[in-house]
């Protein structure tokens, strides 16, 4: 089977962005996927670019053609510093003409030297062969250093987009959601990954989470669900688009926005369509009306509703209802303040179930993560949560594993202790044999009570070994077989995965 490349990001110490090749056979992948990866992730904070570079394996003229590949991505600027690591690379110092560059003959020579402590905001592609330990070298860069992991597949997501993009007209906008830290995946990180993919808005539930974004480099317009009086001066200052529903909120948006002298600011008037949550109900549309045409401080961008049952055949009727009356408001404050609004009300669900109200835009939630209510097997798993066995015991038969004594063995048995828990997000009730994690794609049962760093399951029989790596969800056992086995919804697994669990990007 052919390799793939694969390159995958995570934060850095000091602010910085570690970016992997772990492509080693084809040497021109640092420049035509590993350098396109750097650009998509470092592009929007204008960050400084530092390759670090070992020696690779190969006869004189493979060592030739790497070097060559070097010295292509310094004359075109493609990064601004280079760290050259090995002996070989050390002997042709005089080739690379780039001002910001350091030899080292060892990995533990660079890891000894104060070159690490003065990266500060930078992202940083790693190209290092096997012999020159990438994981010692990980273990100095990384932020969170911990065997669980949680991987976002940013192939895949941009698959799910195009799917559902599939369903759109060539005019309808995309509103992609990444509040809750991107469903639990990191908001920063996906948000640039959906602004390199052309998506037209982001939406967030709190201000906080819009500065976070726009904090990052994102330029992309950003609508706030919930804005709070208390966060109107951020933003403001961010340049956030507010969801207004309701006429305290209104006032003091427009009292704020005065107060800054702005004209045209834009929001976004959310209707009560039937789901009774938030939002204005045709009887509030007069009084709406006349104090938006009252005014120059505010301009609406958009009008927009939430289906409270879409992805339910039984509630189709109502869902109708809904859009019936979401249209009838829509088109009311449309011809009543005399400029274009758009209008959205279709989520995942309702893109695939009803494109034909799909107006002006549409807002994709947790189907970006490859979950919906049909067809979900045209979609593409995008978030895989792993670990690592750190300890096998034996147990003999008669005893008990865990707190409570709740796992009971009947048979001498191999059980195995995982780095990972309910304070990581893995709900407790999955203890005691309901849940279970996938080795090399075989299910192994969870034994016990779930504690809060740690669990166990049961290995007997199995070929396996200390540091072995587990699965918890991704392609085989999905978010939602997860959700079923806890009673609850896929959003609930996705956005309780706890933020010291380490963050993984990659891209083939």
């Amino acid at each position: 089977m052919k390799e793939h490349p694969r390159y995958e990001v995570e934060e850095g110490i000091n602010g910085c962005l570690l970016i992997k090749d772990t492509y080693d056979c084809d040497l021109t992948s640092l420049t035509k996927h590993a350098l396109a990866f750097l650009e998509q992730q470092s592009s929007n904070q204008n960050m400084h670019r530092t390759l670090i570079v070992t020696d690779i394996n190969g006869d004189e003229m493979v060592c030739e053609m790497f070097y060559a590949t070097i010295q292509k991505i310094i004359r075109d600027k493609s990064v601004n510093s280079v760290i050259f690591i090995g002996n070989d690379l050390y002997s042709q110092k005089q080739l690379f003409d780039i001002q910001d560059k350091s030899f080292f003959k060892t990995t533990d020579e660079f890891l000894a030297s104060d070159t690490i402590s003065k990266l500060h905001n930078e992202a940083i592609l790693l190209k290092i062969a096997p012999t020159f330990h990438l994981n010692k070298i990980l273990s100095h860069l990384q932020l969170l250093v911990h065997d669980t992991v949680l991987e976002t597949n940013f192939d895949a997501l941009f698959h799910n987009i195009d799917y559902f993009r599939s369903k759109l007209k060539p005019a309808t906008k995309l509103m992609c959601m990444v509040k809750a830290s991107a469903y639990g995946s990191g908001s920063i990180e996906v948000s640039r990954a959906l602004q390199h993919y052309k998506c037209d808005y982001l939406a967030v539930a709190y201000v906080n989470e819009g500065v976070e974004i726009r904090c990052a480099g994102i330029h992309l317009p950003i609508m706030v669900l919930d804005p709070m009086p208390t966060a109107l001066h951020q933003m403001f200052v961010y340049n956030l688009e507010p969801e207004v529903c309701s006429f305290l909120m209104l006032n003091k948006i427009l009292e704020e926005a005065k107060q800054k002298g702005l004209t045209d600011y834009p929001i976004h008037i959310k209707i009560d369509s039937g789901m009774h949550r938030a939002g204005f109900e045709y009887a509030d549309l007069d009084n709406v009306l006349a104090i938006l045409k009252s005014q120059k401080q505010l301009r609406v961008v958009s009008t927009f509703s939430h289906l409270a049952a879409s992805e339910d055949p039984e509630m189709d009727d109502f869902t109708i209802g809904q859009i019936e009356n979401f249209r009838r408001c829509a088109e009311k404050i449309k011809q009543s303040i005399g400029y274009p609004v758009m209008m959205h009300i279709l989520n995942s669900s309702g893109i695939e179930r009803f494109p034909e109200y799909q107006f002006d835009m549409v807002r994709l939630g947790v189907g970006l993560w490859g979950v919906n209510c049909r067809n979900e097997y045209l979609l593409r798993n995008v978030c895989t949560l792993k670990t690592k066995i750190i300890q096998i015991k034996k147990v003999k038969a008669g005893e008990t594993v865990g707190y409570n004594r709740k796992g009971k063995i009947t048979k001498d048995s191999l059980i195995g202790l995982l780095p990972i828990g309910y304070a990581d997000g893995v709900n407790r009730s999955l203890g005691n044999g309901v849940g279970c994690v996938l080795y090399n794609g075989e299910k192994v049962s969870i034994v016990g009570n779930i504690c809060m760093d740690l669990m166990m399951i049961d290995v007997t029989g199995l070929d396996v070994h200390e540091g072995a790596e587990v699965t918890v969800f991704g392609d085989q056992q999905t978010i939602s077989d997860i959700a079923v086995k806890q009673g609850t919804i896929p959003y609930e697994v996705l956005t309780s995965i706890a933020p010291r669990v380490r963050r993984v990007y990659y891209r083939y």
